[in-house]
């Protein structure tokens, strides 16, 4: 990747790239459930002045620790409470992340794959599905990623100073999810360690010494874990029932089932698209000398895979703190590996199978969602480019940038149609300006609710317990289904159709997004937004 041609295509392909990433990251209003939890505690944060103690629909919570919080609070303090304030911090580290996997692969191997692994990071799956909206996966990939690419760069290059910053990096990541990523990493370095002395237990130890991490862990730790002491003296039992529901339960108390086993290795099959197979057919034929070349790399993937293979919650979410090494994995292979005969065959087959599969999605979405014709011509980009350059190594690359190009500019703003959450925060401010008056919703909860109506939102109510609260209070608010309508003397100040159902399960979401536009609004709910007065 020397001459001004390659060099060209680098420049034009980091610009889309990023331009991906940016481009109307704060046109969606905010996702629920997930990024919900994150958006309204930050707002009550502001409202209440109080940045230590996390609140959601003005009750505490514990699950996560606060990073995540305060970046977007950071955030949000410079550019105000919005999507695009929320959102910010979280693009901006999942170009971070992109950015850090370059620098590990050009530290390991050379420049040219650190480009590769940027572009191979850059649309893997499950990454990028995840890297627009606010929730704590992308900033603990970026701290995850930053820990480790500051280890190696002080290990390789004798430099004490950037292990000590990996040791600050360190608490900063168990700040953002917890306290299981302090063994996760020492899991993968101490592994890592043992490989590079040739699994001999003095030189392991030798190594661990110079690492210091005798004054590292305490740093570490003090960073982390600071929170976790402030609300064990804040809030004792009730902070530990909640929070070791998320760790300690989800990690070792539910059941667990054979198929566990291939769990992961099937999410690397479809969360690391478009080079999964690429992966698996380069650890095929490199598997002889996996600790010889690729230590680093295989002690990364390996201890996250044993590590979350045993534990029993599994989400698929939680292995993309490996897609770094995947990606500089891949990109060595697609720098050096050059097969000759059938081998090259299936090598070819690795990257065009999932380049086909793509451009078929992208015509099905296109033609589903009736979106422009011009966007049956992108599409063929990557073919065109494949014939045009002979470069299939980047062509999965091209389909899925496409892909997500098709999303940002053009799906989500279609989608944000059936999504009026703002309207209904709008209307409720401007008609009952008063924030001590709760909102009621009939039997389900629609979890942004509390940010966008800027008060307490009562959930789950059924039609008797909104009833008997319209018979008690001077003002109701609700949002109810027409079978209630009629029992509450109010003014109906908003009606139309809601999705009932958690918006993570993204592509179900979308199929009734589908079927709304033709006019089928099965997969939604009718409501009726009633103030009422006595």
């Amino acid at each position: 990747m020397k001459s001004k041609d390659e060099n060209l295509k680098i420049y034009l392909f980091t610009f889309l790239t990023v331009f991906v990433f940016l481009w109307n990251f704060w046109f969606n209003a905010i996702w629920i459930p997930n990024e919900s939890f994150y958006a309204e505690a930050v707002r009550e944060m502001f409202e209440s002045g109080n940045f230590l103690d996390i609140y959601y629909n003005y009750e505490p919570r514990f699950e996560k620790p606060p990073l995540t919080y305060w970046i977007i609070a950071l955030s949000s303090l410079i550019f105000g409470i919005n999507e695009f304030a929320i959102r910010l911090p979280i693009v901006l580290m999942a170009l971070g992340s992109i950015y850090l996997t370059y620098r590990i692969g050009s530290l390991l191997y050379g420049k040219t794959v650190g480009i590769y692994a940027f572009f191979v990071m850059a649309f893997s799956f499950n990454f990028v599905i995840n890297s627009r909206y606010a929730s704590p996966e992308t900033p603990l990939l970026f701290f995850f990623t930053l820990t480790l690419y500051l280890f190696l760069k002080g290990y390789k290059e004798n430099r004490f100073v950037y292990i000590l910053f990996s040791y600050v990096s360190l608490g900063l990541t168990i700040l953002t999810k917890g306290y299981p990523y302090f063994f996760v990493i020492g899991g993968i370095v101490g592994f890592y360690l043992l490989i590079e002395s040739q699994f001999n237990f003095k030189e392991f130890f030798k190594k661990l010494l110079y690492l210091r991490v005798y004054l590292g862990v305490p740093v570490a730790l003090a960073i982390g874990l600071s929170w976790i002491v402030y609300m064990h003296l804040k809030f004792g039992d009730a902070f530990w029932n909640v929070y070791n529901e998320e760790t300690i339960k989800r990690a070792f108390k539910e059941e667990s089932k054979l198929s566990d086993l291939f769990f992961y290795p099937i999410v690397i099959l479809w969360g690391f698209l478009p080079y999964s197979l690429t992966f698996y057919y380069s650890l095929f034929t490199s598997f002889k000398r996996i600790l010889k070349d690729f230590s680093f790399l295989f002690s990364w993937i390996f201890v996250m895979l044993v590590v979350f293979t045993i534990a029993k919650g599994k989400i698929p979410t939680y292995f993309i703190q490996a897609h770094p090494a995947l990606s500089v994995f891949v990109a060595y292979h697609l720098v050096n590996y050059n097969p000759e005969g059938v081998k090259r065959y299936l090598w070819l087959a690795s990257f065009i199978i999932p380049a086909l599969l793509i451009l078929g999605l992208n015509a099905f979405i296109v033609y589903t969602f009736n979106l422009d014709y011009f966007y049956y011509f992108i599409i063929l980009f990557p073919l065109l480019y494949l014939l045009r350059y002979k470069d299939y190594k980047l062509v999965p690359f091209l389909s899925m940038m496409i892909t997500f190009m098709i999303l940002v500019v053009s799906l989500l703003v279609k989608v944000e149609n059936y999504r009026p959450y703002k309207e209904i925060g709008k209307i409720v401010n401007q008609n009952v300006p008063d924030r001590s008056i709760p909102l009621i919703i009939q039997n389900r909860f629609f979890h942004n609710m509390p940010f966008y109506t800027k008060r307490k939102v009562l959930r789950d109510y059924n039609e008797n317990q909104i009833l008997e609260y319209y018979k008690n209070h001077k003002y109701t608010l609700a949002l109810v289904e027409e079978s209630s309508l009629s029992k509450i003397d109010g003014k109906v100040l908003w009606s139309g159709y809601l999705y009932p159902n958690s918006e993570s399960r993204f592509a179900v979401f979308l199929r009734n997004v589908a079927k709304a536009q033709k006019g089928d609004f099965s997969g939604f709910v009718k409501m009726y937004l009633v103030y009422a007065t006595r």
